[in-house]
């Protein structure tokens, strides 16, 4: 569709990437007393120089994914007021076109291989785009005082964390390293039994079973899709930072992983490589603790809590229509999973429980990162405008005030300023009607970013605690990509036995080991040997050139 719109869900402004997972020394948030005004336009000129001059009128050609009031909404006034501010210096049209996530990532390769005229876009295929030369090289835009607006949003080691190839051919989009996971529940149904807050994994089955018991019209537990519990029993900061372990190839998405590597005490080596239903033997040198009784304690636990998701987990895309008294939720959608769930039951009250024992602890250094983002930006080689949509970009980056014209609308209208760095919908103001627009591909960033205000004073402390720099420690493959083209065939077959297998292995259908025993079988015959010693060599590569 061809609009001018843009994008983020006011009820999911801190959504993060880890990706969101956390830059050990991300920067601080400025003081926005310092922030250029918003009529500065990029690379302007300093208090007592010259003000910029304007420029010959231009328009951008920007292309996003997204669906109607699912990504975006009522964005026009928005562009229209960055239009207007800007007039006299940046002299900027943008042309925003929104595609359907399910059309975006085949489309965007057509426009690329085909010199479609874009300026910007989201690069679901990044490496591969770079790898070809389809991305521009955005370098010298960054750590440039030309370009104040990025160079303060984007600190050095930031642009690093994220390169491609050693160039900056991406701009990482992230406004916290994490989006902190957890599971909400109904704490005026734990009340109602005399139940105290949640804080264990007995604590919340024993909820669930009074649930079960007592209200049969409920869900206790809502399934994460065919994953069910999802991330629910593991914890990726312990088993990255203390034991040294990483799952691949989904990283910290369980729906994609199916091999585990160990990398040894002195960091300058792979101690052990193994892929799911392989032998004990295959996982003898894997510190147990986070690698097989780990993978197994995960899988033993959803076959556990199995009785409290809907039976028709796997084949069921539409939902049962019922109420659910608990589910998966990151902190960035807890206000919108209450308001949903107070639109069924005026008297719900919800509590959030943080899965993750160093969330829970909000233990400083803890949160394992590697420091890149999870949403990226990019420039198509192509392009005529390069410099003028980095001028663009830096507007956009250049104060909080410009930042959150995109992120959240017009001020007044579509939300207020509570305090330094919390933002409100004003009064009367249809959240389902409202501004909408997904920062999460174009303004988040690490110095930018509020939190919504009137949360409870729990869920404002691991909001603050998701955006300090202290939270986050460098793990050991901070900088590693594992290039998959030398074995790209075996990862699709490998990818399609685990579409098959994981689903009942998350949800905690059929027989554990039946299901590894089968999933292994169909794994060694998708050539996932071949995929273990190419990841075990890349990772030996990378980590002898470390520094």
């Amino acid at each position: 569709m061809n609009k001018k719109k843009f994008f983020v869900t006011l009820l999911a402004v801190m959504m993060l990437a880890t990706l969101f997972v956390g830059c050990s020394k991300a920067p601080n948030k400025p003081d926005e007393s310092t922030a250029p005004n918003s009529n500065a336009p990029a690379g302007n000129a300093t208090e007592g120089t010259e003000p910029a001059k304007q420029k010959d009128p231009v328009t951008l050609n920007i292309r996003f994914f997204g669906t109607e009031n699912g990504h975006y909404r009522a964005v026009d006034p928005a562009i229209k007021e960055f239009e207007k501010q800007t007039k006299d210096t940046l002299n900027t049209t943008l042309n925003l076109t929104f595609t359907a996530p399910a059309d975006y990532g085949s489309l965007h390769q057509l426009w690329i291989t085909s010199g479609e005229d874009i300026d910007l876009f989201n690069p679901w295929e990044k490496d591969k785009f770079a790898r070809d030369g389809a991305l521009a090289d955005l370098s010298e835009y960054f750590n440039n005082p030309k370009y104040p607006g990025l160079q303060k949003a984007f600190s050095e080691e930031y642009i690093n964390d994220n390169k491609l190839y050693g160039k900056t051919y991406v701009i990482p989009i992230t406004n916290a390293f994490m989006d902190m996971e957890g599971v909400w529940y109904r704490k005026d149904l734990l009340t109602k039994y005399g139940m105290k807050d949640i804080s264990s994994y007995d604590d919340l089955y024993n909820f669930l079973e009074k649930v079960k018991e007592n209200e049969k019209d409920m869900i206790p537990h809502a399934n994460y899709g065919t994953a069910a519990f999802f991330k629910l029993f593991t914890d990726i900061n312990a088993q990255q930072l203390e034991g040294k372990v990483f799952p691949f190839t989904g990283i910290g998405n369980p729906r994609k992983n199916f091999i585990y590597v160990q990398i040894a005490d002195d960091e300058k080596s792979v101690a052990g490589v193994a892929a799911y239903g392989d032998p004990a033997s295959e996982w003898a040198n894997i510190n147990p603790k986070y690698g097989l009784d780990y993978l197994m304690n995960q899988f033993n636990q959803a076959k556990r809590f199995n009785k409290f998701i809907p039976a028709d987990t796997l084949t069921n895309t539409t939902g049962t229509g019922k109420q659910a008294a608990s589910g998966f939720v990151t902190i960035s959608n807890f206000k919108a999973n209450e308001a949903k769930e107070k639109a069924q039951d005026p008297n719900a009250e919800l509590g959030f429980w943080p899965i993750f024992k160093n969330n829970q602890e909000m233990a400083p250094g803890m949160q394992s990162t590697d420091g890149k983002a999870w949403n990226f930006m990019a420039i198509p080689a192509s392009s005529k405008k390069i410099e003028r949509t980095m001028e663009f970009l830096d507007w956009v980056f250049s104060s909080q005030e410009n930042n959150d014209l995109f992120t959240y609308g017009i001020e007044g209208t579509n939300w207020e300023a509570v305090g330094s760095n919390q933002w409100k919908l004003p009064d009367g103001v249809d959240p389902a009607k409202n501004y909408l627009f997904p920062g999460y591909q174009m303004t988040w960033n690490p110095t930018l970013y509020r939190i919504p205000a009137g949360l409870p004073e729990q869920l404002q402390q691991y909001y603050e605690y998701q955006f300090k720099p202290e939270t986050y420690k460098k793990n050991a493959l901070a900088g590693f990509t594992f290039d998959q083209e030398p074995v790209k065939n075996e990862m699709a077959k490998c990818n399609t036995v685990m579409e098959k297998y994981l689903p009942f292995l998350l949800s905690g259908f059929g027989d554990v080991n039946d299901n590894l025993s089968k999933m292994n079988a169909d794994l060694k015959d998708s050539g996932v040997d071949k995929i273990k010693e190419e990841l075990k060599n890349q990772i030996n590569a990378f980590l002898a050139q470390k520094k």
